[in-house]
């Protein structure tokens, strides 16, 4: 496969090499004087329009390679225009009179003032045509990723409703309501002043989930106070067989997808074993840019119900708002997810 694809790229360049000697010399027979003198130059003429074309066409593409390492042209095509076309101006206009120097000058012998007298002509053509039809392939290049970004962004903003939807079903979802509803009824007979506070805390995590289904982002602080809620609910139900730590930071000016950090303790309750003897331990903390949420690995052999949102949407959500890695690891103990922090624009 990799030796096809090689043989497929020399071929390429090879026909490029080709349609720019073609048209060098194309463009020669317009500006020659007599067409019998255009024949019996045609191999220097051919040379030269491979090199200077070569230069040109090869290099600009190299340029534009260059330029999308550092500029991503789906998610900001207008950055990515304006740093070409830069990019196209400086670049055509070195190779055009370094490439012309080398041949006019140490090539063939001309003086250096032949560059800027007799040669100008050829310069100004050399370097209208190029940047004619470069600004040609990059406006086709930047609707093309304009239009696909917009697509992209189309696509995510359903996958964000679906994220929404999701996450307020399985929340409200009959076997959620059946856990929290027997809890409540056992707590009634043990301990009435528990219960009333179980209601209490039920009642916030879907205030929570109402106000901010529609919120792209939200401060993380309010979104570890709900987090505080939701564990005090599984504790309940889980005891000392579930620990979560949370480390306490001023965590002013920043931000993450809301139900993004839940999500991931629901994950961590929803596929690990828990147990007075093996107790899942979740840590929460934040780091380098990061909110990392870690619990021990303790996998169970079968998992009911384990479609939910997954790991994937939530990833691609963060990929879409922000250029930080969302990162997964996972080693021999542990499950370590690191969830990318948003700045505010105030922070």
């Amino acid at each position: 496969m990799k030796n096809k694809n090689r043989t497929r790229a020399i071929l390429g360049h090879l026909r490029d090499l080709l349609l720019v000697v073609i048209i060098g010399d194309v463009v020669t027979i317009f500006f020659s004087p007599d067409f019998n003198i255009f024949l019996k130059h045609l191999h220097w003429n051919s040379f030269y329009s491979l090199i200077i074309g070569g230069f040109l066409w090869k290099g600009n593409e190299l340029v534009g390679y260059l330029i999308s390492k550092h500029v991503d042209d789906q998610k900001e095509p207008v950055k990515a225009l304006r740093w070409n076309l830069t990019g196209l101006f400086i670049y055509t206009t070195l190779a055009i009179i370094v490439v012309n120097y080398f041949w006019w000058v140490l090539f063939i012998g001309e003086d250096i003032s032949f560059l800027f007298k007799n040669g100008l002509i050829i310069l100004i053509i050399e370097f209208v045509v190029t940047v004619v039809i470069v600004s040609i392939l990059l406006a086709i290049s930047f609707f093309k990723s304009w239009r696909e970004a917009a697509v992209n962004e189309e696509r995510l903003k359903k996958e964000s409703m679906a994220h929404q939807y999701k996450a307020l079903r399985n929340q409200v979802n009959p076997h959620f309501l059946f856990n929290s509803l027997n809890t409540l009824s056992t707590l009634v007979y043990k301990d009435q002043d528990q219960a009333a506070q179980f209601i209490k805390e039920l009642s916030e995590v879907y205030r929570y989930i109402l106000e901010h289904k529609d919120s792209e982002v939200v401060d993380i602080t309010t979104e570890l106070d709900f987090i505080e809620k939701y564990v005090y609910l599984q504790k309940i139900r889980h005891a000392q067989s579930l620990v979560v730590k949370l480390e306490g930071q001023n965590n002013n000016g920043f931000k993450v997808i809301p139900m993004s950090i839940q999500m991931l303790i629901e994950n961590a309750i929803k596929h690990n074993v828990i147990s007075t003897e093996s107790p899942l331990i979740v840590e929460i903390y934040r780091k380098d840019g990061y909110i990392i949420v870690k619990n021990n690995l303790q996998r169970k052999t079968t998992v009911k119900d384990s479609a939910g949102i997954g790991l994937d949407n939530l990833k691609r959500r963060y990929e879409f708002i922000t250029d930080k890695e969302f990162i997964i690891e996972e080693t021999e103990k542990e499950y370590i997810v690191k969830v990318p922090i948003i700045k505010s624009k105030s922070a």
